[in-house]
């Protein structure tokens, strides 16, 4: 495939066990900003990444989470804004709200979708550290099983699950943040 015939979604190790789990790539339930449902599954153009996609960039810097990167089919996902012909809700007001806040981003590149995503249309995941800026690639289907997500026993009352990368196990809770997120 050609770099123009995919597109990426980048997210972190705290919220990976959880997509895993779920076999699905799904929208966000972005609750700040006041914008309106439905919200997107976010992807780019940039094989670098955009200054606004979800990853804990704290935990990310402090290396507690690696960086992941799920390389996707372009086709499965429609332009900014074009998409939100489909949605009246979403405003002209609200793209160009979106778009200031994202001031160090490019929009031009950001590609969206309502629908969930299913694992069998991923084409690669990745991670890296903020250390070694090198992309990992993570098996994907390689062996059954080979990247689904551990159950980690801490407590009988939460619902943690980890995966293990390089010899260390990432964790997390899941619970809602502001913005829908995974602690």
């Amino acid at each position: 495939m050609s770099r123009s015939d995919v597109v990426f979604h980048f997210t972190d190790t705290a919220r990976l066990p959880w997509i895993l789990a779920s076999g699905e790539l799904r929208p966000g339930r972005n609750q700040l900003g006041g914008f309106p449902d439905p919200d997107f599954l976010w992807a780019t153009t940039s094989p670098i990444g955009d200054r606004s996609a979800s990853g804990g960039y704290q935990g990310y810097r402090e290396g507690v989470t690696r960086l992941v990167r799920i390389t996707l089919q372009a086709e499965d996902f429609e332009p900014w804004p074009q998409i939100t012909a489909r949605f009246p809700a979403w405003t002209a007001d609200h793209s160009r709200r979106l778009e200031s806040a994202a001031r160090q981003s490019s929009p031009q590149g950001w590609r969206c979708r309502v629908e969930p995503l299913p694992r069998h249309r991923w084409l690669a995941i990745e991670t890296r550290t903020y250390v070694d800026k090198q992309w990992r690639a993570l098996p994907l289907d390689v062996l059954p099983g080979a990247l689904d997500p551990v159950a980690v026993n801490m407590s009988p009352s939460d619902k943690v699950l980890g995966i293990e990368i390089d010899g260390q196990v990432y964790c997390s809770t899941q619970g809602e943040g502001p913005n829908g997120s995974y602690s």
